[in-house]
């Protein structure tokens, strides 16, 4: 089932589905929250639990220490919600900006190309059209490898049927 989370000072409710984090449910629902790492190790996603309890799962000891936790924050890119909970966030509301919730997309490599002797133009077919905005980026998931990468998205936003991606080779990488 879940547990809905209100988001101040916005005062919006989401629903949060079990074992889902604070900072994936807010992106979802088109809620940008500041954040960095998405792991629990930089502290950029602190927010203040107001009311309500959550687990803080695999949060750093350095980026939410003891004193923090006793205080009611939290991390939301590892929180989960135990009970319906009320957080406090850093939220800056740009009258131009457009809420594009996080989706989840398949994609197929259509293209690959040498744009430089160490940078490829990769071109990404969707299965289905995106909306996004110039500067925004992908967390691509890619099979048989651990986590995802962030990459920026190369082409315009009214060709959203498919994402251009500058991929540079880095030894190890």
């Amino acid at each position: 089932m879940g547990h809905e989370l209100t988001i101040e000072p916005l005062g919006q409710v989401i629903t949060v589905e079990n074992g889902q984090t604070i900072l994936d449910a807010c992106l979802r629902a088109g809620i940008w929250l500041p954040h960095a790492c998405g792991h629990g190790l930089c502290g950029t996603c602190k927010v203040d639990v107001v009311d309500g309890e959550v687990d803080h799962a695999e949060a750093s000891p350095f980026a939410l220490m003891d004193f923090e936790r006793a205080n009611g924050k939290t991390l939301a890119c590892t929180a989960r919600l135990m009970v319906d909970v009320v957080i406090e966030a850093e939220i800056d509301e740009d009258p131009d900006q457009r809420r594009t919730p996080v989706a989840d997309h398949c994609a197929t490599v259509a293209r690959i190309e040498d744009l430089t002797h160490e940078v490829k133009g990769v071109r990404l077919a969707l299965d289905g059209a995106i909306a996004f905005q110039a500067g925004q980026y992908i967390n691509l998931q890619i099979p048989a490898v651990a986590g995802t990468r962030a990459f920026s998205i190369a082409n315009p936003p009214h060709e959203g049927t498919y994402v251009d991606l500058q991929i540079r080779r880095v030894p190890g990488g």
